[in-house]
């Protein structure tokens, strides 16, 4: 079907921009309402986002490195490093939206350039391994542009502004990652995607358990909990329509030096 090796991984990296980009345009069309509802989106990412983390890439990424903790580590203080010197250097009257939008901004565009990295190595393993093993991140990709626009609109920026920045950092970052790992995946070991996916995970854990979570005291209980159980909800449920992908080495196969993704 696909005659070079690049094809297959770009046209599943692409699909999966393809989701995130329909998301943003359902969301879009309602731009306004999309802003007004903003700390409710932002809860109900805390949620989205935190179980994705707990459930399923900390339990993932964590038995593969020895040191793995400490990178997730990093990449928690790294989202605080990020979100304080964003309030810090813009200079705007509200910085603490500004930096609650960019913040989550950034660490999505950040997890699904390293998704787009896995599409590539993924099918360097062989097609079915490939195909099975990334079905879970084209899923997950319409929540998250959804949830990119609706942030960026509640931090104050325009409807075109907020689409073309969400389109960026939770669709077009996954091909980019595909294409970036491509020329460098006959020396690329699985200890550096681990680092790379560790440090996504710890980003992504900052940016649900701060800025996002920080959004509980605009509303009132019986609005921002159900918000918040609602994300828990969803990310529940697209584990279970998705296969799980693993980031670690392949027991059987690690004398061949192989990165098996496939579900265990």
């Amino acid at each position: 079907m696909f005659t070079t090796p690049i094809l297959a991984p770009l046209f599943l990296s692409s699909l999966a921009a393809f989701v995130a980009t329909v998301g943003l345009i359902v969301v879009a069309i309602r731009s306004d309402w999309s802003k007004k509802y903003a700390p409710l989106f932002a809860l109900a990412a805390s949620g989205l986002l935190l179980t994705m983390v707990v459930t399923h890439l900390a339990p993932e990424v964590l038995p593969t490195d020895p040191r793995a903790p400490l990178f997730m580590l990093g990449g928690f203080f790294l989202g605080l490093i990020l979100h304080d010197t964003i309030r810090s250097l813009v200079p705007v009257s509200d910085s603490q939206s500004l930096a609650a939008g960019l913040t989550p901004m950034f660490a999505i565009a950040t997890h699904s350039f390293v998704d787009g990295m896995i599409y590539t190595v993924t099918f360097a393993q062989g097609y079915e391994t490939g195909v099975f093993s990334t079905l879970g991140l084209v899923m997950h990709e319409f929540p998250e542009g959804i949830v990119t626009f609706a942030l960026l609109r509640g931090a104050g920026f325009s409807n075109r502004h907020s689409f073309a920045l969400a389109l960026f950092a939770a669709g077009l970052t996954t091909p980019l990652g595909t294409l970036t790992a491509f020329p460098f995946l006959q020396g690329m070991d699985p200890e550096s995607l681990n680092v790379l996916f560790a440090l996504s995970a710890g980003l992504l854990l900052f940016v649900s358990t701060g800025p996002l979570m920080a959004h509980m005291h605009e509303e009132k209980p019986i609005r921002s909990i159900p918000a918040l159980a609602f994300g828990v909800i969803v990310a529940l449920l697209i584990a279970s329509f998705t296969i799980p992908h693993s980031h670690g080495i392949d027991d059987d196969h690690s004398d061949h030096n192989h990165i098996d993704f496939s579900a265990r």
